[in-house]
């Protein structure tokens, strides 16, 4: 082939003495071999997909129409994988791949059999086809992180950050409290509507802007473990955000929450036993804690409490009958169980980690749009 300057593309079938090859991949797309051409044949052998699932994608510049799933196979799908094979040439695909054909965009979802994740597509495999059915914001808000915007001269958030990052990533999904960063500028999904799915901006979706957050670990706990923290006690979400606990900062303080949450194994009883029970007097608040702190109610003299290691105080029947809860309650267990383990001489007021955002959500003037 290399004397010959046959060109080498990607799908090209190589059948050398009664063995068949395929060439999965080619930098460029399509070229001659050369003396320093590199060749790579690791890797398991190359299977045929029996079914692929393919989606089309819609964004703010393509809207799903209401054309049927089966034009999608008849105008895009069959012509494109028929004008590629051959005896000569083939199709590979990937799981998660995209596809531009005449305009349109595709994923493929899936594929049979698995593994592998990559595949030949030919005429025997059964192709199924269908429209992305992720729904359309009509609003979403993106705040970004004050301690991440540039200091040394002026920006538009808008034009200079999140045009440019919604235009290189038009399919992306977004949900509640999803992140991300382009250009060094982190950004927070704080509002959506609707609300409680996945959506994708489209033609008609308005976007805000407005506002900065600050970087208090409630705002940089990722999706999954803000949604754990918040099924606790308001007290304990207090004690878990305490920033002061860690001269290290944030990050420290961060990865102490992540790994807290995450824990699975729960506290015996004897454990809760070995806590010092004691009845609350007024002259004990001089700790600067006058609530327990887990359903947030003031002591009144005489009222059954443990006192922690910690110092942190909790009425007798909160502190015994929520961490001994099913194994749905694990990870407020490890929690607990962390709390006897550490020293903490602190207490922060409730009003400490609110989440600060300075525009109100939802009803700013200032109305962008990606059309």
């Amino acid at each position: 082939m290399r004397a010959k300057q046959t060109p080498v593309k990607t799908g090209l079938f190589l059948r050398p003495d009664g063995y068949e090859f395929v060439v999965v991949k080619c930098e460029p797309d399509e070229a001659v071999l050369a003396m320093n051409t590199d060749y790579f044949i690791e890797g398991s052998p190359l299977k045929r997909f029996e079914k692929v699932q393919f989606i089309c994608l819609w964004d703010f510049e393509r809207t799903r129409t209401d054309q049927d799933a089966t034009a999608l196979f008849q105008e895009y799908i069959n012509p494109y994988f028929k004008k590629i094979n051959s005896s000569e040439v083939t199709s590979i695909v990937s799981v998660h791949d995209h596809l531009q054909i005449n305009g349109m965009e595709f994923q493929v979802m899936a594929a049979e059999p698995v593994p592998p994740e990559i595949g030949i597509v030919d005429m025997s495999t059964v192709v199924f086809v269908d429209w992305d059915n992720t729904p359309e914001f009509s609003k979403i808000h993106f705040v970004p992180f004050q301690d991440t915007l540039p200091a040394a001269y002026e920006y538009d958030i808008f034009n200079d950050y999140l045009k440019p990052y919604l235009t290189r990533n038009k399919q992306q999904s977004f949900a509640m409290n999803d992140q991300f960063t382009f250009q060094g500028v982190q950004f927070k999904v704080v509002c959506c509507e609707p609300r409680g799915e996945r959506g994708r901006i489209g033609k008609n979706t308005t976007i805000y802007c407005e506002g900065v957050l600050h970087p208090s670990l409630r705002n940089l706990l990722p999706p999954e473990m803000l949604e754990q923290l918040q099924s606790l006690p308001p007290g304990l979400q207090m004690m878990l955000l305490n920033t002061e606990a860690l001269a290290g900062g944030y990050e420290e303080r961060l990865m102490e929450v992540q790994e807290i949450l995450s824990r699975r194994h729960g506290m015996a009883q004897e454990v809760i036993d070995r806590i010092p029970r004691t009845r609350w007097t007024e002259d004990q608040s001089e700790h600067g804690q006058t609530q327990c702190m887990v359903c947030l109610c003031p002591f009144e003299e005489g009222n059954e409490v443990r006192r922690l290691p910690c110092q942190h105080v909790f009425h007798l029947q909160c502190i015994d009958e929520w961490p001994a809860g099913g194994a749905g309650d694990n990870y407020r267990k490890g929690w607990i169980l962390q709390a006897l383990r550490t020293s903490c001489e602190f207490f922060v007021p409730r009003q400490a980690f609110s989440i600060v955002v300075k525009t109100k959500k939802m009803q700013s003037s200032r109305r962008l749009s990606l059309k």
